[in-house]
């Protein structure tokens, strides 16, 4: 049954086209966060028009992607999710930081690209502190750092640590190219979320949603399992998709963005999601965009799923939860309009 549901959920959302188009952070500074954005990681800053708000908006990210050899990625494949800053007045005062950690239900972004070790460089020699860079285990090689809010970046690099030191003592080895900050083209290639239930998690995303499960990576040494889910008419290059030889390597040079979920095998337990006060900063949810959001809201109400609806970014949208409580906010493409 579960199958079944997952295809016709997966037809309903080709049909609507859904896009995860953006991470919602409330920030305090909002113009430090979008220098630091633009001058280290290359994103821009994209304005737009709302609706009267009670906060401000400024949305930054990157409005290109690109494919494993640093060409522009064909208009078949999403567009890179971007980040969506809300700021009020009230977030200047000492504020305290809600829904984000390694600890907590929204953990962070990856950033991916060709080469880590050359982002690192660059990045402290703009005085940024990143951690160190090492292989995880067969998932990648990373390292972390914080932005000026202290929110979690990732840099995830496209290939294992061995196979990129092979490659880089080949003729044909990719050279920086100077129009892209780290050297390289880069993409918010995940937001990092945490479940306290993995099966209603995967069956609201996968199930309901209709997004396809790309990824299951077990760490049982490390006490979880990562989950990747998106829209996507891709599939991995093998049919396991537990493979650890291929497919994770494949998946961390997509040029779009999935939804990463580590899920804690003990009893350990995930704060859910909160919504903020008036003087807090933090993780406010997602972002989904779809081709009428009439249709739907009618799919909600035949699943008798629960939503909100509101004026928001880009005008009339609703909030549906996931097991978390984390809302995914759904508004309608702007070209369907």
């Amino acid at each position: 049954m579960a199958t079944l549901i997952s295809k016709h959920s997966s037809s309903f959302a080709a049909e609507m086209g859904l896009k995860l188009t953006h991470n919602i952070l409330r920030v305090k500074n909002p113009s430090e966060l979008i220098q630091f954005y633009q001058n280290n990681f290359g994103m821009e800053h994209i304005e737009i028009s709302t609706p009267p708000l009670p906060y401000k908006v400024n949305i930054v990210g990157y409005t290109k992607n690109y494919d494993a050899n640093f060409n522009e990625a064909s208009n078949i494949l999403h567009p890179p999710t971007l980040l969506e800053f809300h700021y009020d007045d009230s977030s200047t005062t000492p504020s305290s930081f809600v829904n984000c950690g390694a600890s907590q239900v929204y953990w962070k972004i990856g950033i991916t690209l060709h080469d880590v070790d050359y982002a690192r460089k660059f990045l402290q020699s703009k005085r940024v502190h990143v951690g160190e860079a090492s292989q995880f285990e067969d998932i990648g090689y990373v390292c972390h750092l914080k932005d000026p809010n202290n929110f979690c970046i990732e840099l995830l690099q496209h290939d294992f640590e061995q196979k990129f030191k092979a490659k880089t003592n080949t003729s044909d080895k990719q050279l920086p190219k100077d129009k892209f900050p780290l050297g390289y083209p880069c993409c918010i290639g995940q937001i990092t979320l945490q479940a306290n239930d993995i099966d209603k998690t995967q069956r609201f995303y996968q199930d309901l949603l209709g997004m396809k499960l790309l990824s299951i990576q077990e760490l049982p040494m490390f006490g979880f399992t990562l989950y990747f889910f998106a829209w996507t008419h891709e599939n991995p290059p093998k049919s396991d998709i537990k493979d650890a030889t291929i497919n994770r390597e494949w998946l961390w040079k997509r040029p779009y963005t999935t939804i990463e979920i580590r899920h804690f095998h003990s009893s350990r337990q995930i704060p859910p999601f909160r919504d903020l006060k008036q003087n807090e900063i933090g993780f406010e949810g997602i972002r989904i965009m779809c081709n009428d959001l009439n249709m739907f809201i009618g799919k909600m109400k035949a699943d008798s799923i629960p939503f909100e609806e509101s004026n928001g970014t880009y005008g009339k949208e609703i909030i549906i939860r996931d097991p978390d409580n984390v809302p995914i906010y759904v508004s309608q493409n702007k070209s369907e309009r």
